[in-house]
């Protein structure tokens, strides 16, 4: 019997459990297993339960029978202890009973059927993953959508913000001179040196270009898990700068809801290989 399992892994590991005697079988097993998993942690159990008859002869290793029997009389008498050992508590021992028709299986003997019952595991394995594949690539559809439609209102909110940096800035002139009329020339000159610091110009471009990126992996068919995972960390600095740059309340907002949607894209894209 063959039994896989997968969990979240950055880079693809292959882990055997096989029987200590088909251990020569295991870089066998592993290739069948990373023809089919690219990335991810996946653990591969393989066991066989051998029938056996029990109206079938069977023999008495009288050694492991006399090794049982002086160490429960040394027992005995170290511990003041007088229960007997009988002969069917020997019986139960392991290695006592030897059936003769149990023959050990050599790898070269289990080799085609252990390749079998792998490529089969590795099969299902295969489809879950792709079933699970199809819903993550439309939850990261929809979450992409929303992002780029912020992404699109926060280009409209950028020359706002700069208009709205004049009106505080003249008004707080007024404010502290009175009916003065401030410098236009000077006043001009400080909206310039706010608006060259707070242009996020670069930034949403980069972010949509990202995006685009993302759009395109998402309909590759090689494995595309680094590099949207690359991608999303590249959206995030974007979307950090921009939210530290623009000194305008609506679209900091904006880009903290484009923070928390790429940090539920990157806890899927580690399911994506």
């Amino acid at each position: 019997m063959a039994e896989i399992r997968a969990v979240n892994h950055r880079y693809c590991e292959v882990i055997t459990r096989l029987p200590k005697s088909w251990g020569v079988l295991e870089a066998q097993v592993k290739n069948v297993v990373s023809q089919k998993v690219r990335r991810g942690r996946v653990e591969v159990h393989i066991s066989m339960e051998q029938v056996r008859d029990h109206h079938a002869p069977f023999t008495i290793d009288w050694t492991a029978a006399e090794f049982y029997a002086q160490a429960a009389a040394k027992m005995n008498e170290h511990f003041s202890l007088h229960a007997p050992l009988t002969a069917k508590d020997l019986l139960t021992l392991p290695g006592v009973v030897l059936h003769e028709e149990v023959a050990q299986v050599t790898p070269e003997e289990i080799e085609e059927w252990l390749t079998q019952v792998v490529v089969a595991a590795a099969a299902d394995l295969y489809q879950m993953k792709q079933a699970e594949g199809e819903r993550i690539n439309q939850d990261l559809t929809m979450r992409l959508t929303q992002i780029q439609t912020w992404t699109d209102e926060i280009l409209e909110f950028s020359p706002q913000a700069t208009e709205e940096y004049q009106k505080r800035l003249t008004q707080r002139i007024q404010d502290l001179s009175g009916e003065l009329v401030p410098d236009q020339s000077r006043l001009m000159q400080e909206v310039a040196l706010f608006a060259e610091r707070a242009d996020i110009s670069e930034e949403t471009t980069r972010l949509a270009s990202h995006c685009a990126q993302f759009w395109d992996q998402l309909n590759a068919t090689e494995a595309v898990g680094r590099k949207l995972d690359f991608l999303l960390q590249e959206m995030n600095r974007e979307a950090n700068t921009i939210a530290s740059k623009a000194n305008h309340l609506p679209i900091q907002r904006l880009a903290v809801e484009i923070k928390t949607e790429l940090e539920k894209m990157r806890e899927q894209v580690q399911n994506v290989e």
